[in-house]
């Protein structure tokens, strides 16, 4: 017995080793299930793993084709819904036919003065011309001011001087849309009369009477009435539907009765 204890004192690292050898050789002969288990969660996971990374890394750098892909599509479907929409309407005398639009990438965009201009990449050589107006998926941009080959710029909603002539949805009200050169989010309803019941959350859009754009455009949205002051009117501030710090695609309009419209007013 005491030589038995000797042997294995002397050669413990060595029984441990084959010990632990013939055990593994028995798992792999016998396939055990849970080698086999762990081996392939290990090797689906660091798969996994890698075919995740490398869908992200695709993903990202074809994110600008995509983005183009989808506002190719937006701008066909903004066409075929104003088509779609004169011919439900043709019998209305409030109908605009001919409306197209132009798609253009804002380039540069003022925020922080009094008489802000937005310039976007298309020009004379893309069939823009002045006192265009100028629209996005949220709503009213602005309109065409200066125009040169391949660039134009647009007298953005946030500007002192821009006026838009609009519709409250609720009641029909004729009024018109100013900015007042505090918050670019928010801008002022005008020449609304007190005897009109108005509500916070009202809807604002662009009125028939405005020759440049479509009837029915999105401007903003009612955010509070102040009766209290001396006049015939309501202070009303709106929230305007586009958000000018986020813009980089926006439509041009493009009216070919709107021409005609004009020359005839302008008949004596």
């Amino acid at each position: 017995m005491r030589n038995l204890l000797k042997f294995i004192s002397r050669y413990n690292y060595s029984i441990t080793f084959f010990l632990l050898f013939s055990i593994s050789i028995l798992l792999i002969s016998n396939e055990s299930f849970i080698l086999r288990s762990e081996y392939f969660n290990s090797s689906n996971y660091i798969s996994g793993s890698f075919y995740k990374a490398q869908n992200n890394i695709f993903s990202y750098f074809s994110l600008g084709q995509k983005n183009e892909k989808l506002e190719n599509e937006n701008l066909t479907l903004i066409n075929k819904l104003s088509q779609l929409e004169s011919k439900i309407k043709n019998e209305s005398s409030s109908d605009r036919l001919g409306l197209n639009f132009i798609k253009a990438q804002v380039i540069n965009n003022s925020l922080n003065k009094s008489k802000n201009y937005i310039t976007i990449d298309k020009g004379l050589s893309h069939g823009i011309k002045k006192n265009l107006g100028v629209i996005s998926t949220n709503g009213v941009i602005g309109k065409i001011k200066h125009v040169s080959d391949n660039f134009s710029t647009i007298i953005s909603v946030l500007n002192t001087s821009f006026f838009l002539s609009t519709v409250i949805k609720e009641t029909k009200t004729l009024s018109s849309l100013n900015w007042d050169g505090e918050d670019p989010k928010r801008a002022k309803l005008l020449y609304v009369p007190k005897h009109i019941p108005l509500e916070v959350g009202f809807s604002v859009l662009t009125s028939s009477f405005d020759s440049i754009f479509p009837q029915d455009i999105k401007v903003g949205r009612i955010t509070s009435i102040n009766k209290n002051v001396n006049s015939n009117f309501y202070d009303i501030e709106i929230i305007l539907s586009e958000d000018f710090y986020s813009i980089s695609n926006v439509y041009v309009v493009m009216d070919s009765l709107n021409e005609e419209k004009v020359k005839l007013e302008m008949l004596d």
